[in-house]
């Protein structure tokens, strides 16, 4: 049952990335794994105006899998927080994952309303 136990580990990834619209907006983007799903964590971090921030999530296992999740999206406003949940049956290849190097995963392709962020930061 190693697929399950490495997909289990806590893997945190995300970045924060600014676009000006009418208002400038900041979103900070960060995505863990858990045992049953991928927990994606928006947080608008400059800007009061709704802002909907959309990305891709990719992980690559140990073996080479890449488990990949559908493109996401979620508004935020008022400098809230939104989750935003995948179960794990949703995630592509997510049942082949394994081996004995720690996964790498990717937050990527974000953008806030429709545009790429001029600043894009990962942590």
């Amino acid at each position: 049952m190693r697929t399950a136990v490495l997909f289990a580990a806590l893997l945190v990834v995300g970045c924060d990335a600014k676009v000006s619209v009418t208002e400038p907006a900041n979103v900070d983007v960060s995505c863990e794994t858990t045992k049953d799903a991928l927990v994606c964590t928006v947080k608008q971090t400059v800007g009061k105006a709704e802002a909907t921030a959309c990305w891709e999530f990719s992980m690559t296992c140990g073996n080479g899998t890449v488990i990949k999740a559908p493109k996401s999206c979620i508004s935020v406003k008022d400098g809230g927080t939104g989750i935003h949940t995948i179960p794990r049956d949703k995630l592509e290849n997510a049942d082949k994952c394994g081996g004995d190097k720690p996964p790498v995963a990717k937050v990527e392709n974000l953008t806030i309303n429709g545009k790429a962020p001029e600043k894009l930061t990962p942590h």
